[in-house]
């Protein structure tokens, strides 16, 4: 599909605008399940006053590589039911929220513990959306299987006792999500059943988990890279895990720098941050039953 009213439209009500072309090099789409008249159909998205119902069909519509952008309105509620029920598979696109708090757009994911959201595509950017857990264990909220992905400023929550996301953000084997980005997101999800909010299996590049708030019971790692991640980079996240069995805030492989990140948790102090072939610089952990403030981890020697 090609560019359409690429710098200027008019919008509703007359009012003419000019669009910033280094922000929108391509198409501009609007999902808003809560909008009535909401519908994905030909003739829909265009505008927020009539846009499609769904994030899934509105991918369906975009042009891969020209910078298309889905804007998700306040208030969207969307429902994923199977695996790849969301799947983000054309390349290049920026879906993103708008609203804040309890008009954040959300995406809870239910009826099976192999629901997910696929990202299938490269060069992906996922702002501002709400995620909810809605079944138990599901295996993981974003399955990320191509590279460049972006994560950015979304909320992963538990929407019932026992419903959880054993992983929130899955990265792929070998290299497949080289450069993925998981930056500004908040996560609580305490369910005993978790095992990562990020969790890196495979020898991806240079990715970078930073300024991230993981509040769980994580029984592996809240950050955990059991692959050979190279180059990668987990800064500034504040970190608090229930899991007391000699699991750990971060657990990493693999090559790069873990710096300033402040964690506590039920596990010994030698269980907090384990990152031996890593540089690391700053990082510090508590054990919460010890009352005390959080130290150097590693201990400095």
């Amino acid at each position: 599909m090609g560019r359409t009213a690429l710098f200027s439209r008019r919008q509703p009500g007359g009012v003419y605008t000019v669009d910033d072309f280094r922000e929108h090099p391509g198409n501009i789409w609007f999902v808003g399940s809560a909008v009535s008249g909401a519908s994905d159909s030909a003739g829909s998205g265009r505008n927020p006053d009539a846009p499609f119902a769904s994030i899934d069909y509105a991918v369906g519509q975009c042009t891969a590589n020209q910078g298309d952008t889905i804007y998700v309105l306040p208030g969207h509620a969307e429902v994923v039911t199977a695996a790849g029920g969301l799947d983000l598979d054309v390349a290049g696109i920026s879906v993103i929220g708008l609203g804040r708090g309890t008009n954040q757009p959300t995406v809870t994911l239910t009826t099976a513990n192999t629901a997910d959201v696929d990202v299938d595509a490269a060069n992906i950017l996922i702002e501002n959306l709400h995620f909810r857990s809605g079944f138990a264990d599901i295996t993981a909220c974003i399955d990320v299987n191509a590279t460049d992905c972006t994560i950015r400023g979304c909320r992963f929550s538990e929407a019932a006792d026992d419903q959880n996301f054993v992983i929130s953000v899955l990265g792929a084997a070998a290299a497949a999500s080289d450069r993925l980005t998981v930056e500004d997101c908040h996560c609580i999800q305490d369910d005993a059943a978790n095992t990562h909010f990020v969790s890196l299996p495979g020898t991806s590049k240079g990715v970078v988990v930073r300024r991230n708030v993981i509040i769980g019971d994580f029984g592996t790692a809240a950050i955990g890279a059991a692959g050979a991640v190279v180059f990668g980079a987990v800064l500034d996240n504040v970190i608090y895990n229930a899991a007391s069995d000699n699991d750990s805030c971060i657990n990493l492989a693999g090559t790069g720098i873990c710096m300033r990140n402040l964690c506590c948790g039920a596990a010994a102090q030698a269980n907090g941050i384990t990152a031996t072939t890593w540089a690391l610089a700053e990082n510090y952990y508590g054990v919460i039953s010890e009352d005390l403030q959080a130290i150097l981890d590693p201990v400095v020697t």
